[in-house]
């Protein structure tokens, strides 16, 4: 695939409402040329390669090696634990994770090692359901937008995942931050009333 089709791919991926939330999501980061970036639970790989095209030397993990099947979104990809992050500490300007944390039970093992492995004064960023999505409000936007086939069972599964899992106030979120010694910067609501918390710290 020559750099050109690549670009190109990468464009068609953010047409998806997944990809136009990750690449408002990148944006929001407010990322520096040059930064070391590093996402966690990166998915196939498609964060990562939109911090890439903002000129950041990004890094993509995620735990299934299937996420990267029939080839990943970005080149700089690996399979591994966030819970042990194979990186040694501080060498990263932002470390991200995106609608990966609200799915487990205790979600600090993993914020503790995000922490880690960024630099002092460096940055994580999160995206978690807020406390306005459910099956009734994710069902009612389905039905403004009229929503059909994946797009639509997409919304439908993720506010069924947030209510059984968490879906975090801007107090919450920002307690359970500072319970792994990061500092809260800024909470945003995105996607829709307000369904996505996009949430920042500084360490």
């Amino acid at each position: 695939m020559t750099l050109r089709d690549a670009d190109t791919f990468i464009e068609l991926q953010t047409q998806t409402g997944w990809g136009r939330t990750l690449a408002g999501f990148a944006s929001w980061c407010q990322v520096q040329p040059g930064w070391r970036v590093l996402d966690v639970g990166c998915g196939p790989g498609l964060l990562p390669a939109l911090f890439a095209r903002q000129g950041c030397m990004a890094i993509g993990l995620d735990l299934e090696a299937d996420m990267f099947l029939p080839q990943p979104l970005h080149p700089q990809v690996l399979v591994a634990q966030a819970e042990g992050l194979p990186f040694p500490g501080g060498v990263f300007d932002l470390v991200t994770a995106s609608n990966v944390l609200f799915l487990m039970a205790d979600p600090r093992p993993v914020l503790d090692e995000m922490r880690r492995v960024a630099r002092s004064g460096g940055m994580l960023a999160l995206l978690n359901p807020s406390e306005q999505l459910d099956q009734e409000a994710a069902a009612a936007l389905a039905e403004t937008k009229a929503l059909q086939g994946l797009a639509r069972q997409s919304l439908l599964n993720w506010a069924q995942r947030a209510e059984v899992n968490h879906r975090w106030t801007e107090t919450e979120i920002n307690a359970l931050l500072m319970s792994s010694g990061i500092q809260p910067v800024e909470n945003s609501l995105k996607v829709g009333p307000g369904f996505a918390r996009f949430t920042r710290g500084r360490v």
